[in-house]
């Protein structure tokens, strides 16, 4: 009776650790998929600003053709 006792009180803790250790899983994808939708949305960004840099700079180099043709039509 005694030895079913103490295989019943280690199955009881068994199960609590695995409980536990599920709630921790559980804890750990959400807190991955935060991560996941936070980069994704730096992504989308940097990929704005790098598209937004990209029409300023041909802008740049339009005005500096548009200056040497000046330039050029002066001297």
């Amino acid at each position: 009776m005694d030895l079913l006792k103490q295989l019943e009180a280690k199955m009881q803790s068994l199960v609590q650790q695995r409980n536990q250790l599920k709630e921790e899983l559980d804890a750990l994808k959400a807190g991955g998929d935060q991560e996941l939708q936070s980069l994704r949305a730096q992504l989308a960004e940097s990929a704005a600003t790098n598209a937004a840099l990209e029409k300023d700079r041909e802008a740049v180099k339009e005005q500096v053709a548009a200056i040497l043709r000046a330039l050029e039509a002066l001297g």
